[in-house]
C-alpha cells in the first residue's frame, strides 16, 4: 500500500500539468488596443488616437512595436473584424471614415498629419504587423503562427483579403 501513497504526488502533478495544458489549448491570445484622448461617457469617436497595441495572453501584455500607420491599420481591421478587407477596402476606410480622418483631433496642439497609406504600402504593413505578432507570440511562449491571428485569404478573383481571427479589446486611456 505504501507504493501507491508515494505515487500520489506524482499523479497529482501529472493531473495538474494536463489541466494546465488543456486550459492553454482553450485560451487564445487576444489583442488589446489603447485609445487616447477619449471623451468620457462616449464610445470610440473621431478625434481619439490609437496609441498602442498589445498581444494579451494570460496575465501578460506584450507591446507590438507598430508605427502610427500600423496602429491605424490594426484598429481598422479590429473595427471591421467580421468582414475580411482587401488593401483597397482598408485604403478607402482610412481615407473616408471620420475616426481616421480626424485621428488625434482631441489632443492638445493637434496638428497630426492624416495617415493615408496606399494599397501597396498597406500590404507592407501587413507583413510588419505579422513580424511584431510573431515576436510577441514567441515572448509569451506560444507556438502559434502570426498568420493564425492576422489571416490572409485569396478570393476567387485573386484579391487578397485580411482579417483578425482573435478577440480584440479596446481600452481608453484616462488622463
Amino acid at each position: 500500500m505504501k507504493g501507491r501513497e508515494e505515487l500520489r504526488p506524482i499523479a497529482e502533478e501529472i493531473d495538474y500539468l494536463l489541466a494546465k495544458r488543456r486550459q492553454k489549448a482553450v485560451e487564445r491570445p487576444r489583442l488589446a488596443l489603447i485609445h487616447g484622448h477619449h471623451r468620457p461617457e462616449t464610445n470610440c469617436l473621431h478625434g481619439e488616437t490609437v496609441e498602442q497595441a498589445y498581444l494579451a495572453y494570460e496575465a501578460q501584455e506584450i507591446p507590438l512595436r507598430l508605427s502610427p500607420t500600423g496602429l491605424l491599420i490594426i484598429d481598422c481591421l479590429s473595427r471591421h473584424r467580421p468582414t475580411p478587407l482587401s488593401a483597397t477596402h482598408i485604403e478607402r476606410i482610412l481615407s473616408s471614415d471620420p475616426f481616421y480622418l480626424r485621428h488625434g483631433a482631441n489632443a492638445l496642439g493637434a496638428n497630426r498629419a492624416a495617415v493615408r497609406p496606399r494599397r501597396a504600402s498597406i500590404k507592407v504593413y501587413m507583413r510588419r504587423i505579422r513580424v511584431q505578432l510573431g515576436k510577441a507570440l514567441k515572448e509569451v511562449g506560444l507556438d502559434v503562427r502570426p498568420e493564425g491571428i492576422l489571416v490572409s485569404e485569396t478570393t476567387d478573383s485573386n484579391v487578397v483579403v485580411y482579417g483578425l481571427k482573435t478577440n480584440v479589446e479596446v481600452r481608453h486611456r484616462q488622463y
